[in-house]
């Protein structure tokens, strides 16, 4: 029956669609094919009547004029100006089949439409930036070959780059090599941005007096562009590439880092004017030499460091395992093997040190991108690069920018960048086994110790707590890379030499180490201490339980605290923090306690336990407060302790006295040796409790069972009430044979219904009789079940 129903229903014709009525109708219009609800949902589907409708040549040009030429109605709502041009441009670029697509690139009057749009010079609407770029993107991947030929006699890449500034166009021109499905229409890309220059028309656009957004995008084009010519360059086995090698053209190259020079006269202001220049062209410059692989370079053996220290730390925690990597892979292939790049930018690093100083004095925003290209020098491990670093700071002191970044204490990513050009000096390694030339400099004639030194140890009025945290952390990271670069599995002999002829590292080392054994301890810690462990795996967070409980005014006491040498170096920086604040913490020592959840848990359990609250010890005579259900406890104990024998006549007089008395965890289990439904209860028995809960099959007297028992108030079961006939009699019989014989056998002994003769209580194996010991165990735990739990 269910299939005929199925199959009636894919029998049935499908209900027509008030689209399909539409077109079936004699008086409609585009307008309303594209209103309708169901248009899209149908040309995805490929419906013919819907597709034979769109295809003629003056629907087709209706749909292209309206995506990327719209007529806008200003009085309409922003929401239904574009409706019909989003509409029309989901429909052209359509999934579920590409017959409209072909129709755009081998129709005349598409064809016109789209030549028209390019060669118009109009900026473009971000709306229809963004149908445009979705049609062009889907137009390459269906029909390369076709669209490409339509593409080359326009003015493809102006039209792009003209609008640049538009989040779409500059996706469309980044994603240009990604979209053919080919190699060879990858290779027919490649070569047509070569010949229309486009690297060049780029860097021309940037110099020119275009936005600041203008540009951002170009830097961005270019370099996701490069990113992406340089990963199929790892990757494949030919490393031939003549876009790449177009992008690499040193003329090129020099224009983008002149870009970074500012002369000496100029004013502030036009220094902020030429910052997004600065800023787009360092990005550039960063991107071309952060991507040629540089072989056991700084930046990886910090990373490596930290690795170790992690994995070390979490490996003593017992929280992981440091994964061996036995077939690392080594890269030998460099994209810029002559490093033309880096040299073109070294020759200028006095300029773009210059200029990082001079911004950072004017408050600018150009002194990061360039920073993060000098850095990005420090990290080649290539000594003309460091020798050319070396000369840029004898004639610029690294030291100045060291000044000019504590003047602003608060600027945490001018600090952190600074900090990591002397991190990655000091840990370049280079094949003579050298100190980098630009490292000795500022542990030298540099001053760098001595900076740090005068700095820890010098007097500060500052009163802002988080300014003077961060130049005080500032400080302290200096002179932690200088004790890392000493303290390295390989440290540099020279370094070691030069470090250990400075008399004030020696104090300064100290410091460092106070400092970071009260403010950072994990970096001290004994992993291996048991203490330690045990602290971790019960969650105290590496605390212990007297630590954890430290008020927090007690906590910043403890860490500005002057002791030794670290007392005449911190006085500066915590004298900040000691007087006028830290009373702030104090005044809540004796009345202000924030335990958290773990802690009270932990102290409920404490006082939920007799045994270690003080108050049980002393039968609360002393003690004020009495815990709920204490007094109870220990009258039963008194009173159980006073009788042996306790006569009963019904079992629940017993409930809460011997049977049911919480023992303590030392003391022997009381067990009775009779059956809880006896007239009497004796304890004759004491000794371990036992496994499971059993009852004595002696003959003990059973005659009150035969007697009824008054209805009790707990509502115990009154067996004098249960059918005295088989489940299988009629209901008439059955209601006549329970009034009529209210003591007859056990349900069900006397007719078996097939198939369970052997089945207890239905068999005749037991005695049906009240009196027997397996009914008698059956009772005594339905009118018993708390006695029975472990049963």
């Amino acid at each position: 029956m269910l299939i005929k129903i199925f199959q009636m229903f894919w029998a049935r014709e499908e209900e027509e669609n008030s689209l399909m009525r539409l077109l079936r109708s004699d008086n409609f219009t585009l307008e309303d094919v594209l209103l309708n609800e169901f248009v899209v949902q149908e040309s995805r589907y490929g419906k013919p009547e819907l597709v034979q409708y769109i295809t003629t040549k003056e629907n087709m040009k209706a749909l292209m004029e309206l995506s990327l030429n719209p007529v806008i109605n200003p009085n309409l709502p922003m929401k239904q100006q574009y409706r019909l041009s989003f509409i029309a441009s989901e429909i052209l670029t359509i999934r579920g089949t590409d017959v409209f697509q072909k129709m755009i690139v081998t129709t005349e009057e598409t064809k016109k439409c789209l030549v028209d749009f390019l060669n118009d010079k109009k900026p473009l609407n971000h709306l229809v930036a963004g149908f445009f770029a979705k049609i062009m993107e889907c137009l390459l991947s269906r029909h390369f070959v076709l669209t490409f030929e339509l593409l080359q006699t326009t003015p493809f890449f102006d039209k792009c780059l003209q609008n640049i500034n538009l989040g779409a166009i500059e996706c469309l021109l980044e994603n240009l090599v990604r979209i053919p499905n080919t190699s060879e229409g990858t290779r027919t890309v490649k070569q047509w941005m070569i010949s229309e220059n486009l690297f060049e028309k780029i860097v021309d656009r940037m110099r020119d007096d275009s936005t600041d957004d203008d540009k951002e995008c170009l830097a961005e084009v270019y370099c996701e562009i490069l990113r992406e010519l340089r990963d199929k360059l790892y990757m494949l086995e030919s490393k031939v590439d003549e876009l790449h090698d177009k992008a690499m053209d040193e003329s090129l190259i020099s224009k983008i880092a002149d870009n970074l020079i500012v002369e000496e006269n100029c004013s502030s202001e036009d220094l902020v004017k030429k910052s997004a220049l600065i800023t787009s062209s360092a990005k550039i410059l960063e991107a071309f030499i952060k991507t040629n692989y540089v072989m056991n370079a700084p930046a990886q053996q910090l990373e490596e460091i930290e690795r170790n220290m992690i994995e070390e730390r979490h490996y003593s925690y017992g929280l992981m395992r440091p994964i061996l990597d036995n077939d690392a892979y080594e890269h030998t292939y460099q994209p810029d093997p002559e490093r033309i790049v880096e040299g073109i930018v070294s020759n200028r690093v006095f300029n773009v040190l210059q200029t990082i100083l001079r911004d950072i004095e004017a408050n600018g925003s150009a002194w990061q991108p360039l920073l993060r290209l000098f850095i990005e020098l420090c990290n080649t491990n290539c000594m003309s690069t460091h020798q050319n670093i070396a000369g840029a700071f004898k004639k610029l002191p690294f030291i100045k920018l060291i000044d000019a970044a504590k003047k602003l204490p608060r600027a945490s990513v001018l600090h952190a960048l600074l900090v990591k050009v002397v991190n990655l000096l000091l840990h370049s390694v280079f094949p003579s086994q050298e100190l980098s030339p630009a490292a000795e400099y500022i542990l030298t004639e540099g001053n760098l110790v001595k900076n740090i030194y005068e700095t820890a140890t010098s007097f500060h009025t500052n009163g802002d707590l988080i300014a003077c945290s961060g130049l005080r952390s500032f400080n302290q990271n200096l002179g932690d890379a200088i004790s890392r670069a000493k303290k390295s599995s390989t440290p540099n002999p020279k370094l070691l030499e030069i470090i250990k002829a400075d008399k004030k590292w020696n104090e300064l080392e100290e410091i460092v180490f106070n400092y970071n054994a009260k403010h950072r301890p994990q970096l001290h810690h004994d992993f291996n201490d048991s203490s330690v462990l045990s602290s971790i795996r019960n969650d105290s967070h590496g605390f212990s339980d007297g630590e954890e409980w430290t008020d927090a005014s007690t906590k910043f006491a403890e860490m500005d605290a002057s002791s030794s040498a670290a007392s005449k170096a911190f006085t500066g920086f915590g004298s900040s923090f000691d007087q006028p604040n830290l009373q702030r913490f104090s005044e809540f020592d004796v009345n202000f306690e924030t335990p958290d959840e773990d802690e009270f848990r932990k102290l409920c359990s404490e006082r939920a336990n007799s045994s270690s609250c003080s108050g049980a010890l002393n039968n609360f005579d002393t003690n004020p407060i009495e815990w709920p259900g204490e007094q109870e406890k220990e009258e039963e104990k008194k009173k159980a302790a006073e009788t042996n024998v306790i006569p009963s006549t019904c079992p629940q007089e017993t409930k809460g006295n011997e049977a049911s008395v919480e023992q303590e965890e030392d003391e022997e289990w009381v067990w009775p040796t009779v059956p809880p439904l006896g007239e009497t209860e004796l304890v004759t028995q004491t000794g371990p409790r036992p496994d499971s809960i059993w009852v004595h099959d002696s003959a003990p007297d059973f005659s009150y069972l035969e007697n009824p028992q008054p209805i009790q108030e707990d509502m115990w079961a009154d067996f004098s009430s249960f059918p005295t006939v088989s489940p299988s009699i009629s209901v008439p019989t059955a209601v006549t044979a329970t009034t009529s014989a209210a003591t007859s056998n056990w349900p069900g002994a006397d007719d078996k219904e097939q198939g369970e003769a052997s089945d207890w209580p239905l068999s005749g194996k037991h005695d049906a009789k009240s009196s027997d010991p397996i009914c008698v165990g059956i009772a005594a735990s339905i009118s018993h079940p708390e006695d029975c739990s472990e049963a």
